[in-house]
């Protein structure tokens, strides 16, 4: 499955009985301690989820998104190449955006969409959640797809998805972004002790 214009390749990966993730040193410097393990009927064990406390808390982070207006140009984020398998990325990570321009296509109610994928490093192993307005005008931002829909997209610790050859511990998450205009697009992903900011252009995908 394509990402947009991205060199990005998503397959399914195979589900498999996982421990519950060890603890992980988030930006910052501070320990991230995984859920602990669960198991179904039978006494397998099944992936960590990510409990709702921490969904809450991560919501309650007030949205510090600048606008912008005319006739400065949509400040989109700088790309880099932080990985071969990923294509250009945007933000200074540990999470990323699958390139900085939403390529959308109009759907049949009017909005606007674009594929997106969501990134983060090997070395992070927690959950992030992204959410995006409109900086140049207002506007909202709605997702589709991932574990979770509407004003919020929820990054958990497995997503079920990886990059094809990609090194291990890369973590993807597809999403499609909803918009109802073009514009200039910021989207703030905060994780339990860090938040970064990533803004993207809209591009009509030909």
């Amino acid at each position: 499955m394509a990402i947009g214009r991205m060199p990005l390749l998503v397959v399914l990966a195979i589900a498999s009985a996982a421990c519950a993730e060890p603890s992980a040193s988030a930006p910052g410097g501070s320990t991230l301690a995984a859920s602990s393990a669960r198991t179904d009927g039978v006494g397998n064990e099944l992936l960590p989820v990510v409990d709702d406390a921490t969904w809450a808390r991560l919501a309650d982070r007030p949205l510090r998104l600048s606008s912008v207006g005319p006739p400065i140009p949509c400040p989109k984020t700088a790309t880099v190449e932080v990985s071969s398998y990923a294509g250009a990325l945007a933000g200074p990570g540990p999470v990323y955006s699958s390139g900085n321009q939403l390529f959308y296509t109009r759907g049949v109610d009017g909005t606007l969409r674009a594929k997106v994928a969501w990134i983060s490093r090997p070395e992070y192993t927690g959950p992030a959640l992204v959410r995006g307005i409109r900086i140049d005008s207002p506007g909202a931002v709605r997702f589709v797809g991932g574990a979770h829909l509407g004003t919020e997209l929820r990054f958990g610790y497995d997503t079920g998805v990886r990059a094809a050859g990609s090194e291990v511990g890369w973590r993807f998450l597809p999403s499609t972004v909803v918009v109802t205009a073009p514009g200039c697009y910021a989207f703030q992903i905060d994780g339990p002790d860090w938040t970064v900011t990533i803004v993207m252009e809209t591009i009509a995908n030909p």
